[in-house]
């Protein structure tokens, strides 16, 4: 042992006896934490009257359900697993822009609360996998029962009603996820971050 690597271990030994531990524990927390979103691609959509939309009424009331949302430039689409509902965009959301992330979005409510919730919230996902390194170019994720999507290129599953963890398929990143709020009594959906 050289006297350098000595005076190393010297000089980091302390730091972790006693608080040293906690306070790199909540180091890492943070960063997890921040992780949780992705902020790189732009998110704005409100959408009212959630409730004429069938797709989106029954992802935003049932656990467990989920609905995408896609836009072609004059329609929004919204997609379930069995049915799929357009609907022009307005004058309004014409000029505004709304973003929809790099892919789209994926909506519902889980069947499971995130850790520290008392109840099942909101959540809204990105419609692109993860796996694709250049965002010019992104992969959307098609819809599955029990709450999970998959990725037709990297062979992923995903599981929307865990944070969207990968569930099966080659180890990877979770989607990329964005801040939701609904208004069950205005019928009002808000997906932005």
């Amino acid at each position: 042992m050289n006297c350098s690597t000595s005076h190393k271990q010297w000089f980091i030994l302390p730091f972790f006896r006693g608080w040293g531990w906690v306070c790199l524990f909540l180091i890492l927390a943070c960063t997890s934490a921040d992780n949780t979103y992705y902020t790189g691609a732009r998110a704005n959509f409100s959408y009212t009257y959630t409730n004429t939309i069938p797709e989106l009424n029954s992802a935003l009331g049932s656990m467990g359900e989920f609905c995408t949302i896609r836009s072609d430039g004059k329609n929004f689409i919204f997609s379930g697993l069995k049915s799929s509902t357009t609907r022009p965009l307005t004058a309004v959301e014409t000029r505004v822009h709304p973003a929809l992330g790099l892919s789209g979005l994926i909506v519902g409510l889980p069947n499971i609360p995130e850790l520290g919730a008392n109840e099942p919230r909101v959540v809204a996902f990105d419609l692109a996998c993860p796996c694709y390194e250049d965002f010019d170019t992104t992969r959307s994720l098609q819809l599955q029962g029990g709450g999970r999507a998959t990725c037709s290129r990297c062979g992923r599953t995903y599981d929307l009603n865990n944070l969207g963890i990968v569930a099966s398929g080659p180890s990877g990143r979770s989607l990329y996820r964005y801040r939701a709020s609904y208004n069950a009594f205005g019928f009002t959906l808000t997906v932005n971050n």
